[in-house]
């Protein structure tokens, strides 16, 4: 999958890809961010998200409502679970995004050089 913290869009992006268009119980979804992150990038994936979801969404459901700590015993046969199920997906995957701030992958950027016996197209 990559780093979190060295390439938070491409594992946004292959996430994203390995979900692909299926619905996941709020369950399925924590055994997966359980397995593929560590607890801390865990809470800076909700962390991210959850400010910029309060901030963008002002008049709707706060964003603990949309990415509850505990099983909200969603049931993917009422519609407004199923709408739920689809958002906590799709919020996780922004929260990825977001997680690491810009910076630090600038900083990354800026430090690759190339070495003097390496020829400009390697």
């Amino acid at each position: 999958m990559g780093s979190l913290l060295e390439d938070p869009l491409g594992v946004a992006e292959r996430l994203d890809q390995f979900l692909g268009p299926s619905i996941y119980t709020w369950g399925e979804l924590q055994a997966i961010l359980n397995i593929l992150f560590t607890a801390e990038e865990r809470n800076m994936i909700r962390r991210a998200r959850m400010q910029i979801r309060d901030s963008q969404h002002t008049q709707g459901p706060l964003a603990d409502t949309k990415w509850p700590l505990q099983d909200p015993n969603w049931n993917h046969q009422q519609q407004d679970h199923k709408i739920n199920m689809q958002d906590l997906r799709g919020i996780i995957v922004q929260g990825i995004r977001e997680a690491v701030p810009r910076g630090q992958n600038i900083n990354k950027a800026f430090n690759e050089r190339q070495k003097k016996e390496e020829t400009p197209t390697d």
